[in-house]
């Protein structure tokens, strides 16, 4: 006769509590004071003199104008089709047809934009890296990201806006007080 039991545990359920009340406990590490050094940057400056990023925008920039001549070059055919009394069912062929055109070439134009937009940041984030380790520095934040804390970091930390500018373009030679010049026409004005 089977024993009839209150509770109805599966054997893999036992071996998974017991496993676990077997682990031993491992304590929180206990936060240490360390001593880092932090720099920081400008990050729509580097953008700025970055000529990669440059190139990115103005791809941008044509992507946005040949989908919008394209856009426009497929209306003029619509309308000449609605022009040419063609049937309900052809103009709704050619609609589907133009759309899905305009959707690959899209799609395409995105992908180009991405990649060349990938190939910046990848740059700016090589350079930061390069940065950093010639002047020794743990950390390094763009400046304009801080939303708590941000004087310690300026106060405390290292402006490596110039060293990164000139590494990422050397065209860009500014002096030392340029860079806040450059920031303040770079940064959005508030309405």
């Amino acid at each position: 006769m089977k024993a009839i039991s209150k509770f109805n545990f599966s054997l893999p359920l036992i071996a998974s509590v017991v496993l676990l009340l077997g682990q031993p406990a491992y304590a929180q590490k206990a936060a240490t004071p360390a001593s880092l050094k932090i720099g920081y940057f400008n990050l729509n400056l580097v953008k700025i003199s970055c000529p990669e990023t440059a190139g990115s925008e103005t791809l941008r920039l044509q992507a946005e104008s040949q989908l919008k001549r394209e856009v426009e070059q497929a209306n003029r055919r619509l309308q000449k089709a609605q022009e040419e009394k063609r049937t309900p069912e052809e103009l709704k062929k050619l609609t589907s047809d133009i759309q899905s055109e305009i959707n690959a070439k899209q799609q395409a134009l995105a992908q180009l934009v991405q990649t060349a937009t990938a190939q910046a940041t990848e740059k700016i984030f090589q350079t930061v890296n390069q940065v950093a380790q010639e002047k020794g520095l743990d950390l390094v934040i763009d400046g304009a990201g801080v939303y708590a804390g941000g004087q310690k970091v300026i106060d405390n930390g290292v402006d490596v806006t110039a060293d990164i500018m000139k590494k990422i373009s050397p065209a860009s030679q500014l002096s030392k007080s340029e860079p806040a010049k450059a920031a303040a026409a770079a940064e959005p004005k508030a309405k």
